[in-house]
């Protein structure tokens, strides 16, 4: 198999507040969307072939969907110094559900913040690296 992107994608209960985190937490850059009748959407790229896309609901309307439960998104940095200096900057932001960063006995620099639907994201790198 040969892919040439990789998206995850959700039906985020609160659309605004998640495009706000997604883009201002991590600093990921908007590279798409729409908003339409029937639902907004928002594209937000992840690096490299990942992109991150959310689904909101149609105007006057919320997601009453099944709550995201077992779902963990995972971020590969580059090294143990951009993990550690990434979660930094994070905490200096104020994220307030924010793990430390430590090494993990699986061989993984990593820590993971939560959006706003409680997904968490593991920002992590090889102890190798």
């Amino acid at each position: 198999m040969d892919s040439l992107e990789f998206r995850f994608a959700f039906n985020a209960r609160d659309f605004e507040r998640s495009v706000s985190f997604y883009r201002d937490t991590p600093g990921m850059e908007m590279v798409g969307g729409w908003d339409r009748p029937d639902g907004k959407d928002a594209l937000l790229s992840a690096g490299g072939t990942g992109v991150i896309e959310i689904y909101g609901a149609a105007e006057g309307q919320t997601y009453e969907g099944p709550n995201l439960v077992a779902i963990n998104l995972a971020i590969q940095l580059e090294n143990v110094e951009a993990v550690d200096n990434f979660h930094q900057r994070l905490a200096g932001q104020g994220v307030e559900r924010i793990e430390p960063s430590q090494d993990r006995p699986w061989g993984h620099r990593s820590f993971a913040v939560y959006d706003p639907d409680d997904i968490p994201i593991h920002f992590y790198c090889g102890l190798s690296s």
